[in-house]
């Protein structure tokens, strides 16, 4: 009986350990890609689907779950796009960025966003935006034609990754077809 016990305890181990990792708390999880692209992101819909791609990838330590770019272009921004979540955002690793959405977009956060989906530390990287700090669209020539454009002089606007002050989504701009830059990815 004991053995039988044993065996079905370990059993029990074995398919929680290999479970997919889950927010339980409902804090939402904020992480940059370990990648960079081209301004040429296929749109916010490419751009989302980048983010999903690196949450789902079997290295990724982020919990299951949907993930958006925090992306602006012409008319829709993470303001419009985004679930506004009343539960703090935390990077990979636990470190709080913001309260919750409200604090997420005051103007400051609590932390710089500088982890993978992985659990690495990326450094100072730059990561595309055309977004403001409050979550609406900095300026719409600011967004490489609505992240859809590979070849011409369009600029979108940029973040680095160290920097928490006031500028946090919104530092300078780049040209859309020349440089790679992560993006920076929120659970829903």
């Amino acid at each position: 009986m004991n053995k039988l016990l044993t065996m079905a305890f370990a059993a029990a181990l074995l398919t929680a350990c290999a479970a997919p990792v889950s927010n339980e708390r409902n804090e939402k999880t904020v992480f940059v890609t370990s990648v960079s692209f081209n301004g040429n992101l296929g749109g916010l819909k490419g751009a989302d689907d980048k983010c999903q791609a690196q949450a789902d990838d079997p290295a990724s330590i982020v919990p299951s779950g949907t993930y958006l770019a925090w992306l602006s272009d012409g008319t829709d921004s993470p303001n419009t796009r985004f679930t506004k979540s009343s539960h703090p955002y935390l990077l990979p690793d636990g470190t709080r960025i913001a309260e919750n959405y409200t604090d997420l977009t005051d103007g400051s956060i609590q932390h710089f966003i500088n982890i993978d989906p992985t659990g690495k530390t990326v450094g100072q990287s730059p990561f595309w935006t055309g977004t403001n700090e409050d979550g609406t669209t900095a300026q719409p020539f600011l967004t490489c034609t609505g992240w859809m454009d590979p070849v011409t002089m369009a600029r979108g606007m940029i973040r680095s990754t160290g920097f928490t002050l006031t500028t946090w989504s919104s530092q300078s701009q780049n040209r859309c077809n020349t440089t790679r830059q992560r993006l920076a990815c929120f659970q829903q």
